[in-house]
């Protein structure tokens, strides 16, 4: 009888652990879709201007820029404020970090234009006074004002102070990692500092410009860090880059747009019109 008993009993158990599997993976399965409509972007509003860049900053402030002219709209699309300058031209860069400062690098005219956040021109910093350097990149510190070059010459990494005087200069980036680097985009974020090149990947450094290591994911653009994530987009998909589980996620519901910028709740993109569509996520 206790030989028989126990055999019901072990079947038994196991019956109940494989209803139990199954109707676990019935739940994640059923989850999945959830999570996925959850996180999917949604159609809020189009700008109906062309633009030959585009950028989103840290308070979800959506910048376009033409040829001459730089506009800013708050995060539903409205009009917000413009600033215009002779130096602006497609090859432009916007570095915008939050809403109380935009700095455009235009390296055809070798140009550091400083904006407060009414696009009031603060200072306008001639590269090619700066030393010997040649500047082909260019980000923001957080560390009183300080900006970041790149000097591609040399291959180090320069910051420069309030009075435009180096405070730090790297050693040669290309002996250190071994290739040479071609950076179009330096980004400072908490105590990181991310150096991204769209051929060897994202350099990571501490925000006192000390090497730590590389993340070798090929043709990133646009890349931003929010809450201690990189986000980025290739091949006009989005992705995430988990620096704690070293995993990179790509977020399957795109919308179909060009030249992607990722904020903290939007995006933004140009359309086939060759206008800025902002989706809500």
């Amino acid at each position: 009888m206790s030989s028989k008993f126990k055999v019901v009993s072990n079947k038994f158990q196991i019956n109940r652990l494989a209803v139990f599997i199954k109707l676990f993976i019935t739940y994640s399965l059923l989850l999945i879709p959830y999570f996925s409509q959850a996180a999917a972007p949604v159609y809020f509003k189009t700008i109906s201007k062309p633009s030959s860049q585009l950028f989103i900053n840290t308070t979800n402030d959506v910048f376009l820029l033409q040829k001459g002219m730089l506009e800013r709209y708050n995060s539903d699309g409205t009009f917000f404020q413009n600033y215009g300058s002779i130096y602006i031209n497609e090859h432009t860069d916007i570095i915008s970090v939050n809403g109380f400062k935009t700095i455009l690098f235009s390296p055809d005219f070798g140009k550091i234009i400083q904006l407060d956040n009414r696009l009031r021109e603060l200072d306008i910093i001639d590269a090619y006074n700066l030393g010997t350097y040649i500047i082909t990149c260019v980000g923001t510190s957080y560390d009183n004002n300080f900006l970041w070059l790149f000097d591609a010459g040399a291959q180090r990494l320069v910051k420069i102070d309030k009075d435009h005087l180096p405070v730090f200069t790297s050693n040669t980036l290309s002996l250190l990692v071994g290739q040479k680097l071609n950076p179009k985009q330096i980004i400072e974020s908490g105590i990181s500092l991310y150096l991204v090149d769209a051929k060897y990947g994202i350099f990571v450094f501490d925000n006192q410009g000390n090497y730590i290591k590389n993340i070798p994911i090929e043709n990133v653009k646009n890349v931003t860090v929010i809450d201690n994530k990189i986000y980025y987009t290739k091949d006009n998909s989005i992705y995430s880059y988990d620096n704690l589980t070293f995993s990179e996620i790509r977020y399957t519901q795109t919308p179909d747009l060009k030249n992607i910028q990722i904020g903290k709740t939007i995006i933004c993109g140009l359309n086939n019109e060759g206008f800025t569509e902002i989706w809500k996520f």
